[in-house]
């Protein structure tokens, strides 16, 4: 297995040399970093390691705050210490901090060897997470390029995915939210577009509406461009809305499903079709009631049932609302 490695090392030379050695253990170099604000700044920007390579303190965010980081925040990747001090204390927190391995500089390449082939061997508990990460990567490698319609679907697909990530413990699924955010701030901040900070996440759900309204900001930044595919996700979700209107249809539901946050769909709904969702919604179910009605052998209540209304009570006084009549004087307007 290839692995990913990121090196932190101050010293140029030391950098060079571990990254040949790394190289000609079969395994690929996708960054280097002479600090931790230097390796946290390529990770948010360029994508992510399966393995750190960090030096215990480099300037800076020195390396052993760097691993601390990475364990606290859940981030899915193997960290491999390396450090001129002998000190046990070092060793001691850089390993309570997740660390697979401590070499000791300069580092031996039989040395970086071993550690390399350990971390393969872990790598398996990391799988299913760095396939979330490469989602994540190739979303915003590739979100300049896609249409309104696109853009939407794919990230509501990305949230899909992270909060029903069973793979790993719900500390570690927000660390991939974590992640997402660490993406989504510097893609608006290059945009001169203000972003929130996050709140503490109770849950997923929340953090997955957090990330829908980021969503929506940046397509707000994009609006004049991208007119006619806001129009078409709308027309697609109002399908939708004919092809369900018996189920239990909410507007939660339908904003997840076609990623904008209730708000912003709300608003879009309201200004392509000119009625809110339940307005939307109701109206739908009102038409494929006055279908059912016409039917002599069909009782009203059943009308309702099949035309999505929970109770009698509700469908008579929307069928009002719509029609101007009963459900009672619509069967005898028409002889039933």
């Amino acid at each position: 297995m290839m692995l990913h490695v990121l090196i932190v090392e101050p010293g140029v030379r030391r950098r060079a040399k571990l990254s040949r050695q790394v190289r000609e253990s079969g395994h690929l170099v996708i960054g280097e970093a002479s600090c931790g604000e230097e390796a946290l700044t390529f990770m948010e920007r360029q994508g992510w390691p399966t393995v750190l390579l960090a030096d215990l303190m480099p300037p800076g965010l020195d390396g052993l705050a760097l691993v601390r980081r990475v364990y606290e925040q859940r981030i899915p990747m193997i960290t491999i210490v390396q450090s001129d001090s002998r000190r046990a204390e070092y060793i001691r927190q850089a390993m309570q901090a997740g660390a697979i391995d401590f070499l000791l500089k300069p580092v031996k390449e039989e040395q970086l060897r071993l550690a390399l082939s350990n971390a393969e061997r872990r790598m398996h508990y990391y799988y299913a997470a760095h396939r979330e990460l490469n989602r994540i990567q190739s979303f915003f490698e590739q979100m300049d390029m896609l249409r309104q319609d696109e853009f939407i679907r794919r990230h509501a697909d990305l949230l899909r995915g992270l909060a029903d990530y069973e793979e790993a413990q719900r500390g570690e699924r927000l660390g991939l939210f974590r992640m997402l955010y660490a993406k989504w701030h510097t893609v608006l901040s290059r945009r001169g577009q203000s972003v929130p900070e996050p709140p503490v996440w109770q849950n997923e759900e929340e953090a997955a509406a957090y990330f829908r309204k980021l969503g929506d900001s940046w397509m707000s930044g994009n609006a004049p461009a991208r007119e006619g595919a806001i129009r078409l996700n709308i027309r697609i979700a109002c399908e939708y809305i004919r092809e369900h209107y018996r189920d239990g249809l909410t507007l939660t539901e339908l904003s997840e499903r076609f990623g904008m946050s209730v708000s912003y769909f709300s608003v879009q709904m309201k200004r392509y079709t000119g009625e809110s969702f339940v307005q939307f919604l109701n109206r739908i179910r009102v038409e494929k009631a006055k279908d059912l009605l016409l039917q002599p052998g069909l009782k009203v209540y059943e009308a309702a049932e099949q035309s999505g209304f929970e109770t009698l009570q509700y469908f008579n006084k929307v069928f009002r609302r719509f029609a101007g009549m009963t459900p009672g004087e619509y069967r005898r307007q028409h002889g039933i």
